[in-house]
């Protein structure tokens, strides 16, 4: 069998460089196919790589650490990935990733929204709360206009979200201080609160449209995690439990209620418990935030599954044991797939190749 020349590697059809860049299964993989050659790169556009398992970030302490780069590691490929972040910066890194991008506090001055995959940085506006150092930052997509950056005071409820480059300042939720995490869809947030309703409020008018209430069955005081995410056009909300009503000692010691959100007459709302959740896979932080991805067999990924990360204190090594784990809503089975170092697991990033203004 004769071996192809590289000119007529170099003339393989679009639709077949597609396909083939469709199925490799890490973002790596990705960057390595378009450096093949021109039309390859042509063939697989910056602006659609293939779905994949979410990065984890690696985990960075407590304290500040100056560091020139970030680490992550791609459960596809099993590898891990090292990014340089430029200049001698301090970055602190205990707040929520997602969108390609991840929060940065430079000496505790000056935060900023960062993408380790393309370099871009935008600077923010200082958090309006001093005791928001205390707080959690998430970062969303908001549709066609970018990305948009959440801030959650664990401490004193605060809530707030700022459009970088299109706003001049944050947006304060000032009147209510009961707010914990929650999702973003179509110009809406959802929000649980403290008494465990929900509001529905406009991002625009920051009026608050619907307080939906709690899910009348459920018990939230053996709770571990009370999560929101929008997924396929539908706001869910995933209840973490452990099986014996205490805290679960093993990655196989929880479970999950699933509920979906059914606006009845546009104005009031009701959560309805669901026993699956299609074709569709959710991926809870430690920090609360959940996002939705579809499925993709080169990734591994399967359909109707929540992937949780659990950690376990241990004392004897005095450090924190800590697994990737994989919850089946079909039957209620969790496996756990990995087992992660210990400076691994903190919070997820699905890399973003593409700069905010392209």
């Amino acid at each position: 069998m004769p071996v192809l020349t590289e000119d007529k590697w170099s003339q393989l059809p679009p639709e077949l460089l597609h396909l083939i860049c469709r199925k490799l299964p890490d973002t790596g993989n990705f960057i390595q196919f378009r450096a093949v050659c021109t039309s390859w790169q042509d063939g697989a556009p910056l602006s659609d790589p293939p779905p994949q398992l979410p990065w984890i970030l690696e985990h960075r302490g407590p304290k500040l650490q100056a560091r020139r780069h970030l680490r992550f590691y791609s459960h596809s490929s099993g590898k891990m990935y090292c990014v340089c972040g430029g200049g001698r910066s301090s970055w602190l890194l205990g707040s929520g990733a997602f969108e390609g991008h991840v929060i940065a506090i430079v000496d505790l001055a000056k935060t900023m929204l960062y993408n380790p995959f393309t370099s871009e940085v935008q600077a923010l506006r200082p958090a309006p709360y001093k005791p928001w150092l205390d707080g959690v930052f998430h970062v969303v997509c908001d549709g066609g206009t970018g990305c948009m950056v959440v801030n959650t005071c664990t401490i004193t409820r605060h809530f707030a979200y700022c459009r970088p480059g299109m706003d001049a300042g944050w947006n304060i939720f000032d009147e209510r201080k009961d707010m914990s995490h929650g999702t973003y869809n179509g110009g809406r947030f959802f929000v649980n609160t403290v008494s465990k309703t929900t509001l529905i409020i406009d991002a625009d008018t920051r009026g608050v449209e619907t307080i939906v209430p709690a899910p009348s069955k459920e018990n939230f005081t053996t709770a571990l995690g009370d999560y929101l995410v929008a997924s396929h056009g539908k706001i869910l909300r995933a209840l973490q439990y452990p099986r014996d009503g205490n805290q679960a000692a093993s990655a196989s010691d929880y479970y999950f209620n699933v509920y979906q959100l059914d606006m009845l007459d546009g104005k009031t709302g009701r959560w309805r418990k669901i026993e699956t959740i299609g074709n569709a896979a959710l991926f809870f932080d430690h920090h609360g935030h959940g996002f939705s991805l579809e499925p993709n067999d080169a990734a591994g990924l399967r359909r109707d599954c929540i992937y949780f990360m659990h950690k376990k204190r241990m004392w004897v090594r005095f450090c924190n044991y800590r697994s990737l784990c994989r919850y089946s809503i079909h039957d209620g089975r969790v496996d756990k797939t990995m087992s992660l170092a210990n400076k691994l697991g903190d919070t997820w990033v699905v890399p973003n190749l593409c700069c905010a203004n392209e």
